[in-house]
């Protein structure tokens, strides 16, 4: 973390300077290491055995946050009496189908309950919940339809009423199960797997526990670590129930808070990119014939808690994304969602591209080529369609695998053969466009651009903007019925700037949401059923409130006049906001009856990118990125010299940079002004300026989104 994520790290360090103590649980000894109070390294791999043996210490120890686990947990509720865990089955649950590799699950429910249907799916019904069919008819099962989450967020609804027992003392109910099931990870078994010696994991324990309860919580903190593993899942569910039984989930200073890769997961999981639910996590529809909206919200929504309300969530997700066409009488536009009709997870869908090829794809953000798991497979399955966009910040491999990839070295394929034609569109970095990103602990955070991006290179945002609004214009007077979820989206986001970017201010307030007479909501219980609200995401419903995007530049810490919270979960605003400055207030068109009318989706939040550009060929078109490209362009992988620039002799300014690289140059210390200077080769002189500006001017000037120097000319 201290590597990786220094700006939150900051905070890591403040905690530990009031008392906090800090353990760090990693394979190496890293920088974080060196700070920690404690390091305990264990192989990798062998989390689940570490965390077991914390739930194990905390069970029998009886260190748990009584009643927290009693009144906020399923601890003691009841299960079937056919359920069976692994030690009664030689390793495996009740229910296994060795025949086909997959689970019934019908015997892992509460006792005197079953589980409904995913949203959609009719193949299996509340007990009070009748068959609307009328008849035997082909489902589409919910196991192929990625069952983990088919349900959202909130879970399967569940029929019936579950037996409880307060005390925890029924050897059915899920607490003593779980006690059962974890008694097995003892210290020794710890010291036996991951290497840590059982006074170490003794020591960890202790702390942690102390630290827990009542008057105190502890958190969580993983980054790729976990996340990388084919059993991540299993790791991140283990530790939840441990800070479940110790009353850290839901209570400020604990949690599991998950350290990303890129600046906004959390913000694209929101939204979501996943296949199977909508944003919020509402459940996506699963292909069915006559499905009504009462069906899919009866089917799914909570009879408690927040998610009592989905009916709210859905309609003004509708409303927010067709408007004035969506109404009651034609269920306000339900049946334009699009329906699962299996699973379309990313390596079914690479399975369908090699075994029936054709269609096309996108990818944005990502390289497969080289960066997913049976990396081969991906390629593969790229040879074998019609066409392909890829849309990166540089020519990434996954955009040259017909012309340079393994196979085409190893003649397994041949360039010549492949069909797809790829298409490369060139991103924009964060610091070349506005917009937000959502941290871990869903705190949205604005980012003003500060310079236009070079070359065709362009934001997210103005790619599917665009991109609709063609598809659109070539669509318009369509009389098929197809094309009405097109033509019927509220796509009238207002544009700016030279390139007509869309507003990023009024993507946010479409997402914030709307009440009939256009004013921003300041939070989801204002969201209704009767189509009267607009809402992008309803846990976002909020952040907009007072139409704002920023706190203000007197104390962005403490102060959040238009941060509010986003419905779940939003931690403060800290110091290292990338901005403190106000941008123009959003706008949008009004409609007849004067209501706002701009919405639609919000796009993926940023990557990581750089301000310097890349270097090219000679040849390649003089500008500081990647010009849009179809597939018979090859330009070499993009290189950094020790500058961190890349230029090309008398050229200067950014538009002007097409090639070559800064000469290898050393850095020593002036004697005379005991500043750094800078020495070059012998052959070839580089001068890098420190603290000159490059030479687009930025549209908002922030110290975090100006480059640090500019090369000049060599000399000599």
């Amino acid at each position: 973390m201290a590597e990786c994520h220094p700006v939150g790290f900051q905070w890591v360090m403040e905690a530990k300077a009031r008392g906090a103590t800090i353990i760090h649980v990693d394979p190496r000894f890293t920088r974080t290491s060196a700070v920690a109070d404690l390091h305990v390294p264990l192989r990798a791999g062998s989390d689940i055995a570490f965390l077991g043996g914390l739930v194990n210490h905390v069970l029998t120890e009886e260190k748990y946050f009584r009643d927290y686990v009693v009144a906020y947990t399923n601890a003691g509720t009841i299960l079937r009496e056919d359920f069976r865990d692994t030690e009664d089955l030689d390793g495996l649950f009740s229910g296994f189908d060795p025949d086909n590799g997959v689970y019934d699950t019908s015997s892992w429910q509460y006792e005197g309950m079953t589980e409904a249907a995913a949203a959609g799916d009719r193949s299996v019904r509340r007990p009070d919940q009748p068959d609307q069919a009328g008849g035997d008819r082909e489902t589409t099962g919910v196991k192929e339809a990625s069952r983990g989450s088919a349900h959202g967020s909130g879970g399967p609804t569940l029929g019936g009423t579950p037996t409880v027992d307060p005390t925890l003392q029924d050897p059915r109910c899920v607490f003593q199960v779980l006690k059962r099931h974890f008694a097995r990870y003892t210290p020794e078994l710890v010291e036996q797997v991951c290497g840590i010696p059982p006074e170490l994991f003794t020591r960890v324990a202790d702390a942690l526990t102390r630290n827990s309860g009542r008057d105190r919580t502890s958190a969580f903190a993983y980054a790729v670590g976990w996340t990388h593993h084919t059993v991540g899942a299993q790791y991140i569910r283990t530790a939840a129930i441990l800070q479940t039984l110790l009353g850290n989930i839901g209570r400020p200073g604990g949690g599991i808070l998950a350290l990303r890769g890129h600046a906004s997961i959390q913000g694209s999981t929101d939204i979501p990119t996943l296949f199977d639910t909508l944003p919020g996590y509402i459940p996506m529809p699963h292909a069915h014939q006559h499905d009504s909206l009462a069906e899919f919200v009866a089917s799914d929504a909570g009879r408690k808690g927040f998610w009592g309300n989905m009916d709210a969530y859905v309609v003004s997700l509708l409303k927010a994304w067709w408007g004035d066409a969506a109404t009651h009488d034609n269920d306000f536009c339900f049946d334009y969602l699009p329906r699962l009709t299996g699973n379309h997870g990313t390596y079914n869908t690479v399975m369908r591209q090699m075994d029936l090829g054709g269609g096309g794809y996108f990818l944005v953000g990502e390289n497969p080529a080289v960066g997913s798991a049976n990396a081969k497979m991906q390629r593969l399955g790229m040879a074998n369609l019609d066409w392909l966009v890829v849309r990166d910040l540089v020519m990434i491999e996954s955009a040259t695998f017909w012309l340079d990839g393994p196979e085409i070295e190893t003649g397994e394929l041949k360039t010549q053969d492949i069909g797809t034609e790829v298409f490369f569109m060139p991103a924009a970095a964060h610091t070349e466009k506005s917009g937000t990103f959502t941290n871990t602990q869903r705190m949205l955070q604005w980012h003003h651009q500060a310079v236009e991006p070079a070359g065709d290179a362009r934001s997210e945002l103005w790619f599917y903007y665009h991109l609709g609004r063609i598809i659109r214009d070539k669509l318009a007077g369509s009389t098929d019925e197809r094309d009405r979820p097109l033509l019927d989206l509220t796509w009238h986001y207002p544009t700016e700037g030279p390139l007509d970017e869309p507003d990023a201010g009024a993507v946010l307030a479409e997402i914030n949401g709307r009440d009939a007479d256009g004013n921003p909501l300041s939070g989801y219980t204002q969201l209704t059923a009767d189509g009267s609200t607009s809402c992008g995401c309803w846990i976002y419903s909020g952040v907009y409130a007072d139409g704002s995007t920023s706190p203000p530049a007197a104390n962005p810490v403490t102060s959040r006049p238009g941060w509010r919270r986003s419905g779940v979960g939003c931690g403060p605003q800290t110091a290292a906001s990338s901005t403190t400055g106000r941008p123009p207030t959003p706008t949008a068109s009004r409609g007849a009856n004067g209501r706002l009318t701009s919405g639609g989706t919000r796009t993926r939040g940023s990557g990581p990118g750089t301000t310097s550009p890349t270097s090219r060929r000679p040849n390649a078109p003089t500008t500081g990125r990647p010009t849009a490209r179809r597939r018979r362009t090859r330009w070499p992988a993009p290189t950094r010299s020790s500058c961190r620039a890349t230029v090309r002799p008398g050229y200067t300014h950014r538009q002007d940079w097409p090639t070559a690289r800064c000469p290898r140059t050393t850095s020593r210390r002036s004697p005379r002004s005991g500043t750094r200077s800078t020495a070059a080769t012998p052959t070839r002189r580089a001068r890098c300026t420190p603290g000159a500006t490059t030479a687009t001017t930025p549209r908002a000037t922030t110290p975090a989104a100006t480059s640090s120097h500019t090369c000049s000319p060599p000399t000599g």
